[in-house]
């Protein structure tokens, strides 16, 4: 299951680079890990990612959660939101997958904004649902 995660976040952060639209609204390279320590946003970055084993007869079906923070420097919900609608139109066209598991299906579970208060900066969150079959794997 561990390289079903890396192989999904692997081929959906090369998608998103890739993406001359999204580059376009944040920025080329500006998709990470962890949030850059000396960075000024925008930029986005993978928040946390939890999969789950379904085991069924014929298939072994893994469910990820993918939360994206979208970040910019200034109290503009409206860009953000036009941002996460350019994330998931990128990865929701992802149709394969290094390492030889099936995507099954790809969902956006909810989106949520904020301002915050410290700096006044926004910051949207897209919860991104994948399923894979990596029986095949």
């Amino acid at each position: 299951m561990n390289s079903a995660m890396r192989n999904l976040q692997t081929t959906l952060v090369t998608a998103l680079k890739a993406d001359a639209g999204l580059s376009a609204l944040i920025g080329a390279n500006r998709i990470f890990d962890a949030a850059p320590k000396a960075l000024r946003p925008p930029y986005i970055v993978i928040g946390r990612h939890d999969a789950d084993l379904r085991d069924a007869q014929e298939t072994q079906l893994t469910t990820h959660l993918i939360d994206w923070h979208i970040w910019l420097s200034e109290p503009h919900r409206c860009d953000g939101l036009n941002i996460a609608d350019q994330l998931c139109a990128v990865l929701f066209s992802v149709e394969t997958l290094d390492g030889g598991a099936t995507l099954v299906q790809s969902r956006n579970m909810r989106t949520e904004s904020a301002i915050t208060p410290r700096n006044g900066w926004t910051r949207i969150l897209v919860q991104t649902q994948f399923k894979l079959d990596i029986s095949t794997v």
